[in-house]
């Protein structure tokens, strides 16, 4: 089925898991998920809801989780978003949290997706530090879903070779256009990226013109879901707001998909 490397089964461990993207979207293409990291009371029990057989920890500075095939994660961006324009960030980074775990557990792969941010350099010279390649990619999920979100991954290997392949796979695949390629506005219409920013009309906020007269409202959660590639209700049992406020952060579940599909395809 193409899941299998050398007869094998990848196993991964999710970082930073949020309500579940990187673990839906590489479950999709074969791969099993052992353990996710996160500490948020709410996404957990997305994530208990959806992976029940899952192993959880709490917090990413002394987790003790076990030897995976590929360590992936998004970790939190507020303290490198432009969304916050000047303002001084609350939140720390822990992106060396990630590097940590990393360096620990070495993994054939990594994959680590944020917003794009010059900073990132420095997460990929960590990496190629303790002995892997590093491949950078950047997306629109416009490419995938219906929503424009710009992100940056960083998919790594400790086997130079077969990331060399992957690179091959990844310009062959994006020059053929074998996923949806960018669409102009005007043939169809683009949502705005999605916020985490729960019930808040402003102009960064993604919400849609009812015709008739009926003006503008933002978008449902079950919209918002549909946008990040989540089947629709992942996230019931929540108000609206919190719900929208949770899909907002999380990754957009096509684009991981593509990505661990080239992944597998270099490491066969």
């Amino acid at each position: 089925k193409g899941e299998c490397v050398m007869g094998r089964q990848l196993t991964f461990g999710s970082l930073f898991a949020g309500i579940g993207g990187f673990d839906l979207g590489l479950g999709r293409v074969g791969m099993r998920c052992l353990w996710q990291v996160e500490n948020d009371k709410r996404k957990i029990r997305v994530l208990e809801q959806h992976f029940p057989a899952v192993r959880r920890f709490l917090d990413v500075r002394c987790c003790q989780v076990t030897p995976v095939d590929l360590v992936c994660g998004g970790d939190p961006c507020p303290a490198r978003s432009r969304a916050r324009g000047d303002r001084p960030s609350r939140h720390p980074d822990l992106s060396g949290y990630f590097l940590a775990v990393v360096g620990r557990l070495e993994p054939l792969w990594v994959v680590r997706e944020n917003v794009p941010a010059p900073d990132a350099f420095y997460f990929a010279a960590g990496l190629e530090a303790i002995g892997y390649r590093v491949v950078a990619l950047a997306f629109d999920s416009r490419d995938f879903t219906g929503q424009s979100r710009r992100r940056d991954y960083l998919c790594a290997c400790t086997d130079h070779g077969t990331a060399g392949r992957f690179q091959r796979i990844v310009s062959d695949a994006s020059e053929s256009r074998r996923f949806s390629p960018s669409r102009s506005e005007e043939e169809t219409p683009i949502a705005a990226c999605l916020t985490a920013h729960g019930n808040r009309m402003a102009a960064e906020d993604t919400f849609c013109f009812e015709p008739g007269g009926r003006g503008l409202r933002i978008l449902s959660a079950e919209e918002a879901e549909a946008l990040q590639g989540f089947p629709r209700g992942w996230t019931a049992g929540f108000p609206e707001r919190r719900r929208r406020a949770m899909v907002g952060e999380a990754v957009t579940v096509p684009v991981v998909e593509w990505i661990g599909r080239r992944i597998i395809e270099a490491a066969a």
